[in-house]
């Protein structure tokens, strides 16, 4: 992948994990504690994974 292209892949995965991270913020307010603690661990998940394409 090129420079340009890597970028673009970086920016649209950490936009991504912003939006996951805002979805979290919205179940805390709208879910009872079980719901919003299932949410959360796939969410939680779901970031590493993006987190972990992110890293070296």
């Amino acid at each position: 992948m090129d420079a340009k292209s890597a970028a673009a892949f970086q920016e649209h995965v950490e936009r991504s994990i912003e939006q996951l991270s805002l979805a979290l913020t919205v179940a805390e307010e709208a879910c009872d504690d079980e719901e919003c603690l299932r949410l959360k661990g796939m969410i939680g998940d779901v970031i590493a994974r993006l987190d972990a394409m992110l890293q070296p």
